[in-house]
């Protein structure tokens, strides 16, 4: 069990006892969400819900929070305001990479009527789904790192946290395991900045919900050479993100 006193003060940094006892919840946490696979089968937007709602009550039990523990309760339309500012961090940085696949032709546009339904599918998918990485593969790793690790040392173990877990779904080495490694990296420094996951799942969830719905046929319809998030145009726009992120939550100099 995780020791009630660190349980009381999710701001508090833990002792290398804690933080492993973090780290092993976290990971059997996650291991539970996979489980969930046998129980919802090819039900995809099920089982996402299933593992968003595993992944809010088991981050919440070992001290991962959605706002910064020592602040006052912030209100709707904070929270609104910092869910938005991120979505428009993820979408811009979405939007670039169709651009340069656009303009280095790694890309083509084919015809397409707008489609709501998939649009709508699409971001309900997105929101879930960054929810259930952002605290696991975020804001675990930041809760175990948390005054142990230097700044860019606890970042860059998100980064290794998100390839590990992209790996274990897909079972496929390649450039997406980068991008998304570069990607955690880039979240882990939007937590660090915001002290929080509202911010990083609003990228995420925007990132997720243009690549994978808004430019596949939900909007507009882009052949992609290989996957939107697993080519060179997204692999330069993470690498960008991820160095200025560094640099963003690094002169903060305070923790997650």
């Amino acid at each position: 069990m995780i020791d009630p006193a660190f349980e009381r003060d999710p701001g508090a940094a833990p002792t290398l006892r804690e933080a492993r006892r973090v780290v092993g919840w976290g990971l059997g946490f996650w291991g539970a969400a996979q489980l969930a696979v046998a129980v919802f089968g090819n039900n995809a937007t099920g089982l996402l819900a299933a593992q968003a709602v595993l992944a809010e009550w088991g981050a919440g039990r070992i001290g991962v929070t959605w706002s910064d523990p020592l602040r006052a309760m912030p209100s709707a339309r904070a929270l609104a305001k910092r869910a938005s500012l991120g979505a428009a961090m993820g979408a811009g940085g979405a939007a670039l990479v169709v651009v340069l696949a656009l303009v280095t032709r790694a890309a083509t546009t084919a015809p397409a009527l707008p489609a709501a339904a998939s649009l709508a599918l699409g971001l309900v998918v997105s929101t879930l789904s960054a929810v259930r990485d952002e605290l696991f593969l975020r804001g675990v790793v930041l809760r175990a790192t948390r005054g142990l690790l230097p700044g860019w040392a606890a970042l860059a173990a998100c980064g290794a946290a998100a390839a590990a877990g992209r790996f274990g779904m897909e079972g496929v080495l390649g450039l997406s395991l980068l991008v998304e490694a570069l990607r955690g990296v880039a979240l882990g420094a939007v937590w660090i900045r915001d002290r929080g996951a509202w911010m990083a799942v609003g990228a995420n969830a925007a990132w997720t919900w243009m690549l994978q719905s808004v430019v596949r046929g939900g909007l507009l319809d882009l052949r992609f050479a290989t996957e939107s998030d697993a080519g060179l145009p997204a692999l330069l726009t993470v690498a960008a993100a991820a160095g200025l992120g560094v640099r963003w939550a690094v002169a903060r100099r305070h923790p997650s």
